[in-house]
């Protein structure tokens, strides 16, 4: 289990850099902020995973009966948790739908109002143990973007799928002419 705890971020966040790339060029301002302060790129880093879900929802199985407001919730009925819905609630979120980085400058990020990788504490809840990895990979590559390569970006249709998990741009993101910069 442990090393897949480790295994799985590493794939699973070749997606989130892909969104992350989609992110810089939909919002080709962010390049430079990034380039000029690398203290941007966490805050960009989390607004990509709140606003490009991995996942939409999580499912568990409810372990004892409960009720909460109202609702009776019983010992081995499956529940799902909305993580896109609530990374994008307009009742915790300001411009909800909009792509702010910034936002998370002040912000404490908490365990139940921005889940991207589940909700909840890592060592009880259903959030994932590999999401420091995930952010620590996602701020390397999107740092290696905007400092260390040109690239372009031909046209395609960069329309998120959101049917497919994760959601990913239709064309996916085709990058051509790479190369190393001087």
């Amino acid at each position: 289990m442990e090393l897949l705890n480790v295994v799985r971020p590493i794939v699973a966040v070749s997606a989130f850099i892909a969104q992350a790339a989609h992110a810089l060029h939909r919002h080709p301002e962010w390049r430079q902020k990034l380039k000029d302060d690398e203290g941007q790129l966490e805050p960009f880093v989390q607004e990509v995973r709140r606003l490009y879900p991995f996942f939409p929802a999580v499912a568990a199985r409810v372990k004892s009966d409960f009720e909460w407001r109202g609702y009776r919730f019983s010992k081995g009925y499956r529940v799902l948790l909305d993580l896109y819905g609530t990374n994008t609630d307009a009742r915790s979120w300001d411009a909800p739908q909009e792509f702010r980085p910034e936002r998370f400058h002040d912000r404490e990020v908490t365990p139940y109002d921005f889940i991207p990788q589940g909700g909840g504490d890592h060592h009880r809840n259903h959030r994932c143990p590999g999401e420091w990895i995930a952010i620590s990979q996602m701020k390397a590559f999107c740092s290696f973007f905007v400092n260390a390569i040109d690239y372009e970006v031909p046209d395609q249709d960069l329309d998120l799928e959101t049917e497919e998990l994760p959601p990913m741009p239709k064309s996916r993101f085709i990058m051509r002419n790479v190369r190393r910069r001087q």
